[in-house]
């Protein structure tokens, strides 16, 4: 197969990691209202080098762009962060991080991150293999449930990526067919490259102190391939992504996913509270060996003390389905279901022999809206849509052979009298005005939940206890609110602008066309760096033009 790609394949495929939060759509125009307003690189040159032939695709924070070496006329993809972004650096940081985390591993299936550099706008891009080819994703949506003979050597290679990526402390976060792309090499149709290390987790940047992307009680990735602790905002570990290849596992034998629902909300809670259906009872005409399912099964407990150890552990289950070996155990975990509901254990359809103990510890999730509604920064941020109501009680499973009675369900009784209760809304509404549009930031986390003077208002979780928000805007002091979200919230804030002095230009507004003085004065404010924005520090943003820092710099020392 030539090593080209159609403009819709390739952008269908990498569109994923330029800030779409769920599964990408076609790349069509009606589709692509931010990329509208970019500037076309079609027929340019970066860093003297990269000719760009055509536009691939694009997403909700930059686009892809097909490109040829000028000297040694290789053709290769180039992914350019959107200049609106451009500015801000948690952004630029996780970018970058995409290309120093992918080009750490160098395993051959895992996609090949070769150089970085800048736009003349001042973004930033980074150039990786071509590839032709499909994502998985789009390999199911034709074809449906796939033979085990043929998800066999696919799941090895994903595995076989992500041990070698385990092997670096890094862990990719964002497992899903989307990411896993299909290319014929070496007579293989099926060989695999892992795409899209976004929001991988860089183990060793956070032992050497270095200021983290990410912070503990954000939520990042895919609500339908995420883990029970990676949905709860917990610090997660090589585990999530053993139950991401899980749920990878689930769908390409069964054609589904374990757990849908209408919000990301509802598919959160189902990650953590119930259990997931016999793959065996829901694939349609396909035949799952039965030590085969218990790898899946094993993979998905919500327990990750209970999930295989490592990638070559569950490498080594898979290369023993068939081959005669028992099936893995699996541990019945026990969960407490909130408020009331049946005691869950994990299903193997009567065809999968279970560990016939329960877990010492048991998962005791306490599950609170707020952690629910928070967010992860920039492209993978996930917001809440609707309110719901809480998910029906998932039937009783069965493993093999009842060997001990029943438990009684842990369960609330009802209150006397209250056979109908009044359901409690799920979040509430806050209306802010402010005489500057201002960014409306979770002081801890840095979460930007929205912004004021929005007619929408700002969907967040309801609490009863008071909670602090910032409001910030450029050239302006923060101001800290403290609100109680027990119902909508509606009020007006004045913010003050900051001191002459206090912008972060320095005090001669470096860098401006003579690189020297700018126009900044003494006070070029937010956009100081750039020689703009005024003696108020409350002019146009502009593109910063400082240093690209280096991706790869820790690699070289």
């Amino acid at each position: 197969m030539a090593e080209t790609q159609t403009p819709m394949a390739m952008g269908a495929t990498l569109v994923g990691g330029l800030g779409q939060a769920q599964a990408p759509r076609p790349v069509t125009g009606e589709h692509l209202p931010q990329a509208a307003a970019e500037p076309n690189l079609v027929g340019s040159l970066l860093l003297d080098r990269y000719h760009i032939l055509d536009r691939l695709g694009a997403g909700g924070m930059g686009v892809v762009y097909l490109a040829e070496h000028v000297t040694i006329k290789k053709r290769c993809a180039i992914k350019v962060l959107s200049d609106e972004f451009a500015g801000k650096q948690d952004i630029v940081d996780r970018f970058l991080q995409e290309a120093r985390a992918a080009s750490m591993i160098a395993h051959e299936n895992v996609v090949e991150i070769t150089d970085f550099g800048q736009t003349p706008s001042g973004s930033v891009f980074f150039v990786m293999e071509m590839l032709a080819g499909e994502d998985l994703a789009a390999t199911l949506k034709r074809e449906g449930a796939l033979p085990w003979e043929r998800v066999r050597p696919i799941l090895l290679q994903i595995c076989r990526a992500l041990a070698a990526a385990h092997d670096k402390g890094i862990i990719h976060r964002d497992m899903k067919p989307e990411n896993c792309f299909r290319i014929e090499r070496s007579g293989t149709r099926d060989f695999i490259k892992v795409l899209d290390f976004g929001i991988a987790k860089v183990t060793g940047d956070e032992g050497e102190g270095g200021k983290g992307l990410t912070k503990t009680g954000m939520i990042f990735g895919t609500p339908e391939y995420m883990s029970p602790e990676q949905a709860q905002g917990m610090r997660v570990d090589h585990r999530a992504d053993i139950y991401a290849v899980g749920i990878i596992m689930y769908e390409l034998l069964t054609g589904q996913v374990p757990f849908t629902a209408d919000t990301f909300m509802g598919v959160l809670t189902k990650h953590m509270f119930e259990v997931p259906p016999a793959p065996s009872s829901v694939a349609a005409g396909n035949r799952i060996p039965r030590d085969a399912e218990a790898v899946i099964l094993k993979a998905l407990q919500k327990d990750r003390e209970h999930r295989f150890g490592s990638m070559p552990e569950m490498i080594a289950a898979l290369e023993a389905v068939g081959s005669g070996a028992k099936a893995v155990s699996i541990v019945e975990e026990k969960i407490n279901l909130p408020p009331s509901g049946p005691l869950l254990g994990f299903s193997g359809g009567g065809e999968v022999e279970a560990e016939a103990a329960r877990s010492s510890s048991g998962i005791w999730i306490i599950a609170t809206v707020a952690v629910l509604v928070l967010a992860g920064l920039g492209a993978y941020a996930i917001s809440q849509e609707d309110d719901t109501e809480p998910p029906p009680p998932p039937p009783t499973l069965s493993v093999g052979p009842a060997e001990t009675p029943p438990t009684t369900p842990n369960v609330t009784p009802p209150v006397a009298g209250d056979t109908n209760p009044a359901p409690v809304p799920a979040s509430v509404v806050l209306y802010l005005t402010t005489n500057v549009e201002a960014e409306v930031v979770e002081p801890d986390s840095e979460v930007v939940l929205g912004s004021t003077n929005t007619p929408e208002g700002i969907k967040v979780a309801r609490s009863l206890t008071p909670r602090h928000l910032i409001l910030r805007a450029d050239g302006y002091e923060d101001q800290t609110i403290e609100v109680i979200l027990d119902s909508d919230f509606k009020q007006s804030y004045d913010l003050d602008r900051k001191a002459g002095k206090s912008g972060k230009g320095g005090k001669s507004g470096k860098s401006g066309k003579s690189g020297k003085s700018g126009k900044g004065g003494d006070s070029g404010g937010e956009s100081g760096e750039s020689g703009k924005g005024g003696s108020s520090g409350g002019g146009s943003p502009t593109v910063s033009t400082s240093p690209l820092k280096d991706p790869w710099q820790k690699l070289n020392k």
